[in-house]
């Protein structure tokens, strides 16, 4: 027979029993957050990690450009995050350089709006979707990027971009590689590479 009496009941000091508690709840937090690959919708501060690797394109994007914010029109969370990330950019976002952002709502139904840009942010919740806005970004040479690290662990996305805690860029170089996206020699000292 197995004893079932709760741990603290098993003669265990009450200051392990503290801490073995404390490990197992720290543990279903990174498991949750794990299972989480969204869980902040993209911001103005990912935005501007993103948009800080633009002059480190070995093909520099200049003047105006459209950048495609790629969303769910049927995902509320997902609707939600493209019209906040509009908004930023809406707002007078400062791209490096000469850059001047316009944001361009693109639902996954019509990727083809894809092709006048030359760079996309995908929202989170499109999973079912990496595949074919890959393809559309393969198609137009367009670097895409996303806080959804999944996209770019599962090479559909170029860069995958956090800003919180601390501030981490992923990159895939399959799908820069597919997508004839190149970056400078620098660019990949300051990445993690996928």
């Amino acid at each position: 027979m197995h004893n079932r009496q709760p741990l603290l009941k098993q003669n265990i000091p009450a200051r392990i029993y503290s801490l073995t508690r404390s490990a197992m709840m720290l543990a279903t937090g990174i498991i949750l957050l794990a299972a989480c690959p969204v869980c902040a919708a993209t911001d103005q501060a990912d935005l501007s990690v993103g948009m800080k690797t633009l002059p480190l394109l070995t093909t520099k994007i200049t003047g105006v450009a459209t950048l495609a914010i790629v969303y769910d029109p049927d995902n509320p969370t997902s609707k939600e995050e493209a019209d906040g990330i509009k908004a930023v950019l809406d707002s007078g976002f400062e791209a490096p350089g000469d850059l001047k952002l316009i944001g361009a709502l693109v639902p996954v139904g019509n990727l083809g709006k894809m092709a006048r840009s030359r760079i996309a942010i995908l929202t989170g919740g499109l999973s079912a979707y990496y595949d074919a806005i890959s393809a559309a970004a393969e198609n137009n040479s367009i670097l895409t990027m996303s806080t959804d690290l999944n996209c770019v662990k599962s090479n559909k996305c170029v860069l995958g971009i956090a800003s919180k805690p601390r501030v981490e860029i992923y990159f895939s170089k399959a799908a820069a590689d597919a997508a004839k996206i190149s970056f400078a020699e620098a660019f990949t000292m300051l990445v993690k590479l996928i």
